[in-house]
């Protein structure tokens, strides 16, 4: 039973964005805020598109550090905040594909002043080394040299062992390099660090899932739906991760939430579908699998649902 893994790369901390079906546009909406947790007016979110078509929105914070952004085009994105005389920390920027859903993309950022960012004999524009090896393994990594990224990756966390943005690339690294028990080391070390970063909690499931331990990674999953409730993906593998363990109800509640967040995506209602005919509940599967065709009526199995909708009449 497959589920759903995208990965995007920022320049610091990466965050993991689930394919889905779009809906006509998106929304972005966050907050801004110093390295006292205080508000910061006037820092400009800019949102560049990496889709065939290029696409630039902006958007300031107000008085309280938020800012929201309507209409804007499906697709992928890349979120930068920006203000004179200071730099994002945590996140360099964030890469997100918006109008997976009707609700608002969520993508909060701290910044400090240039001169914080190091001792005062430092000039304004150095960075700490630990930063400076986590981007160049971002680089590195996104050239495909892995050994050379997971060096760098090693380097930074040398200097600072809890560098959350160096164990969750470290463990992006790993993953490609096909080695899983690396990876999800290191996505539970981004956990351990942060222990509110959602993206870790289902990426640490996604690889249990892939290694069949179902039970397991329902626990990881569970956590990543609470912080992240308007994440189809989350709800999805969920459901993909009690449907394997034969919890049918379960598998049923998640996959009715990933419906409603995306109402359009065919696999959700087909997996319904069957979580409910796990429990006998022919009416309502059948319901849902007449929902899979209309959605999706090239379906390569569309006989075989169709003689399965036969059995139920």
């Amino acid at each position: 039973m497959r589920y759903l893994r995208q990965i995007s790369y920022a320049i610091l901390l990466l965050l993991f964005v689930s394919q889905a079906w779009a809906v006509p546009t998106g929304r972005v909406r966050g907050t801004v805020k110093g390295p006292d947790g205080k508000p910061l007016e006037k820092v400009t979110i800019t949102f560049q598109s990496s889709g065939e078509k290029p696409q630039k929105y902006t958007a300031v914070t107000n008085a309280k550090g938020e800012y929201i952004h309507i209409g804007i085009s499906p697709g992928p994105y890349r979120i930068t905040p920006s203000k004179e005389g200071y730099t994002p920390v945590e996140y360099g920027y964030i890469d997100a594909t918006i109008g997976l859903s009707d609700k608002p993309f969520v993508a909060d950022f701290k910044m400090a002043p240039v001169a914080a960012q190091g001792t005062l004999e430092q000039k304004t524009d150095q960075e700490p080394e630990q930063i400076k090896e986590a981007k160049l393994g971002v680089s590195l990594l996104n050239e495909g040299k892995l050994d050379e990224a997971i060096a760098a990756f090693n380097k930074a966390l040398a200097i600072d062992p809890d560098l959350a943005s160096a164990h969750y690339n470290l463990a992006i690294t790993y993953e490609k390099k096909d080695q899983p028990e690396e990876a999800r080391k290191h996505f539970q070390e981004t956990i351990r660090i942060k222990p509110d970063f959602g993206e870790a909690y289902q990426a640490v499931g996604d690889s249990l899932m892939a290694a069949k331990k179902f039970e397991e990674a329902s626990g990881y999953l569970v956590k990543a739906t609470e912080l992240m409730p308007e994440s189809y993906a989350a709800f999805y593998n969920l459901g993909v991760s009690y449907s394997n363990s034969g919890k049918y109800a379960e598998a049923e509640s998640a996959y009715r939430k990933a419906t409603q967040i995306s109402p359009n995506e065919p696999v959700a209602h087909y997996q319904l579908a069957m979580s409910l005919l796990g429990q006998s509940k022919n009416a309502e599967a059948k319901s849902e699998f007449q929902k899979y065709l209309e959605l999706n009526p090239n379906a390569a199995d569309k006989q075989e649902v169709l003689d399965l909708i036969k059995t139920m009449e």
